[in-house]
């Protein structure tokens, strides 16, 4: 659930905003820097399958609240719309027997040795016997990083007190006209690693990599005062240059 395609970033796990320790920015009265590091699982998932090349924008996001840029989008129509698909996918696994919990109720903050916190919010677990699933419900263009939210999700609701304490869970991506298996299997050594490493790198002391571009710059809800490098205007088309 992100900005592109008409989607907003994830509104659901963003609109909240941990408490400050009330330590200015470099700017005053721009940005202030949050009392620990703190990460929503789809800021993590969209470096995790390497379609954000700025981490500096999450690692930003992580360490201070800001004022954000408006997007433009029309929120309250995404949100109708997940509404919608999150009611009809929770009605029928209800029909075929499943217990189901629904967004606040599956809420999950993991905090680390380091004082990083991630935290995030399935949209869906639903529970069958030995059965146990995390599911997210997508209205717009499938996206690499949907799977491995929800793998973040498989990953992390075993550790956390609930339905899902201890068990294997196995992860679905709903779409508006199909779904996705992402099975128990694919948590393996290899995602905790990459896990990890991407909380540590964009939840740690020294900034990330900033990589400033139009493609990403537009979408993005950090100002030009907290990031000067950032990019408002699409590269301008070059001509007369007589190579083609």
């Amino acid at each position: 659930m992100n900005r592109e395609n008409t989607r907003p970033a994830e509104p659901v796990e963003g609109t909240e905003s941990p408490p400050s320790n009330g330590r200015p920015l470099h700017n005053p009265g721009s940005s202030v820097e949050r009392a620990n590091p703190f990460l929503w699982v789809s800021w993590l998932s969209k470096i995790m399958a390497g379609e954000k090349q700025c981490e500096w924008a999450s690692w930003f996001r992580s360490h201070y609240i800001w004022e954000k840029v408006p997007s433009g989008l029309d929120l309250a129509k995404w949100t109708a719309g997940h509404t919608q698909l999150l009611h009809a996918r929770r009605a029928a696994l209800e029909a075929d027997g499943f217990t189901v919990y629904a967004e606040d109720q599956n809420s999950f903050k993991l905090m680390g040795e380091t004082g990083i916190e991630v935290s995030g919010k399935p949209d869906i677990v639903a529970i069958r016997g030995t059965e146990a699933y995390v599911e997210d419900c997508k209205t717009g263009t499938p996206r690499h990083s949907d799977h491995f939210q929800v793998l973040v999700y498989m990953l992390a609701l075993p550790h956390v007190d609930g339905p899902c304490k201890g068990r294997k869970l196995d992860g679905r991506l709903i779409y508006a006209s199909t779904i996705v298996d992402i099975p128990s299997s694919k948590i393996d050594a290899d995602l905790r690693e990459l896990f990890r490493k991407t909380v540590l790198a964009i939840g740690g002391p020294e900034p990330a990599r900033k990589v400033a571009s139009w493609g990403e710059c537009r979408y993005c809800d950090i100002s030009q005062t907290d990031c000067p490098e950032r990019i408002d205007a699409e590269t301008r088309v070059t001509g007369n240059h007589g190579l083609f």
